[in-house]
Protein backbone atom coordinates (compact mmCIF):
# COMPACT_ATOMS: atom_id res chain seq x y z
CA UNK A 1 0.00 0.00 0.00
CA UNK A 2 1.57 3.00 -1.08
CA UNK A 3 1.25 6.26 1.14
CA UNK A 4 -1.55 7.42 -0.64
CA UNK A 5 -3.80 4.78 -0.37
CA UNK A 6 -3.00 4.87 3.22
CA UNK A 7 -4.22 8.34 3.84
CA UNK A 8 -7.47 7.57 1.62
CA UNK A 9 -8.59 4.49 3.99
CA UNK A 10 -9.15 7.16 6.40
CA UNK A 11 -12.30 8.97 5.96
CA UNK A 12 -12.22 11.89 4.77
CA UNK A 13 -12.56 14.07 8.39
CA UNK A 14 -9.29 12.46 9.97
CA UNK A 15 -7.05 12.33 6.35
CA UNK A 16 -5.50 15.67 7.51
CA UNK A 17 -4.73 14.60 11.06
CA UNK A 18 -3.33 11.17 9.66
CA UNK A 19 -1.04 13.47 7.67
CA UNK A 20 -0.27 15.77 10.50
CA UNK A 21 0.81 12.67 12.82
CA UNK A 22 3.05 11.66 9.64
CA UNK A 23 4.46 15.38 9.47
CA UNK A 24 4.78 15.43 13.29
CA UNK A 25 6.97 12.54 13.46
CA UNK A 26 9.50 13.55 10.58
CA UNK A 27 9.44 17.62 11.66
CA UNK A 28 8.22 18.55 8.45
CA UNK A 29 4.83 20.63 7.95
CA UNK A 30 1.59 18.70 6.59
CA UNK A 31 1.94 20.24 3.38
CA UNK A 32 5.03 18.35 2.71
CA UNK A 33 3.25 14.94 3.12
CA UNK A 34 0.55 15.87 1.51
CA UNK A 35 3.37 15.95 -1.52
CA UNK A 36 4.71 13.34 -1.06
CA UNK A 37 1.53 11.31 -0.99
CA UNK A 38 0.28 13.11 -4.10
CA UNK A 39 3.88 12.19 -5.81
CA UNK A 40 4.69 15.77 -6.33
CA UNK A 41 7.98 15.23 -4.27
CA UNK A 42 9.60 11.83 -3.46
CA UNK A 43 9.69 10.78 -0.07
CA UNK A 44 13.18 11.16 1.57
CA UNK A 45 15.28 8.50 0.99
CA UNK A 46 17.08 7.89 4.18
CA UNK A 47 16.62 5.16 6.12
CA UNK A 48 16.13 6.86 9.34
CA UNK A 49 13.11 8.46 7.31
CA UNK A 50 11.61 5.63 5.90
CA UNK A 51 11.66 3.73 9.49
CA UNK A 52 9.82 6.57 10.37
CA UNK A 53 7.21 6.45 8.04
CA UNK A 54 6.92 2.59 8.43
CA UNK A 55 6.79 2.74 12.07
CA UNK A 56 3.75 5.72 12.25
CA UNK A 57 2.02 3.49 9.67
CA UNK A 58 2.38 0.52 11.47
CA UNK A 59 3.61 -1.29 8.50
CA UNK A 60 1.09 -1.03 6.15
CA UNK A 61 3.41 1.39 4.17
CA UNK A 62 6.33 -0.49 3.44
CA UNK A 63 9.95 1.02 2.14
CA UNK A 64 9.65 -0.19 -1.36
CA UNK A 65 6.08 1.15 -1.72
CA UNK A 66 8.04 4.63 0.14
CA UNK A 67 10.57 4.24 -2.55
CA UNK A 68 10.65 1.43 -4.97
CA UNK A 69 13.92 2.98 -6.83
CA UNK A 70 15.74 2.16 -4.07
CA UNK A 71 14.20 -0.05 -1.88
CA UNK A 72 14.11 -4.02 -3.74
CA UNK A 73 11.60 -6.16 -2.60
CA UNK A 74 13.01 -9.38 -0.99
CA UNK A 75 16.46 -10.59 -2.28
CA UNK A 76 15.15 -10.38 -5.84
CA UNK A 77 17.73 -7.27 -7.77
CA UNK A 78 16.28 -4.59 -10.09
CA UNK A 79 17.54 -4.39 -13.97
CA UNK A 80 18.98 -0.89 -14.38
CA UNK A 81 16.60 1.46 -16.61
CA UNK A 82 18.70 2.60 -19.78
Amino acid sequence: MDLREFIKSYPRAKRMSVRCMIADAHGVAEVTVRAWANGNRNHPYKLSAVRITESVTGGRVTRHDLRPDIFEIGNRRREPRL
